[in-house]
């Protein structure tokens, strides 16, 4: 094999490689669903469900949660702090909150802290994904 083709089967080898990793960048980021649910369950279901039209337990049901005006539900007596809360929940609301919501919002009832960004994303993830499409 001579120089010239080397360099080609080289170069094809390289883009092809690229190709691949490229096409599996979205898929090796994409969020696990299911663990994301687990760590939902684990950090925050013993205050709080997210089953469409369960009642409410020490914390306020998170279905649909994400993109929802903070302390808006009905069905739920908040802290004055949230009972007159301006903000909706999203990532940039969310993280501060599940990492300690007392710092972030005084006067708030929730007591639970999660230092590990890690688990706060997994958490965050599996609330966005119980959005109802309007």
């Amino acid at each position: 094999m001579g120089k010239r083709a080397t360099v080609r089967s080289f170069t094809g080898a390289v883009m092809l490689g690229a190709c691949a990793a490229v096409s599996q960048g979205p898929v090796a980021k994409a969020v696990d669903l299911a663990a994301a649910e687990q760590q939902f369950k684990t950090s925050c279901g013993v205050c709080h469900t997210a089953v469409e039209g369960e009642p409410p337990r020490q914390g306020p049901n998170l279905h649909n949660v994400y993109g929802r005006r903070a302390g808006s539900l009905a069905d739920f007596t908040y802290s004055a702090a949230l009972k007159n809360a301006d903000w909706v929940w999203n990532e940039e609301t969310l993280d501060p909150w599940i990492e300690n919501a007392s710092a972030v919002h005084p006067g708030t009832f929730m007591n639970y802290r999660q230092s590990n960004p890690e688990k706060r994303k997994l958490v965050i993830e599996y609330l966005k994904s119980l959005v109802k499409p309007e």
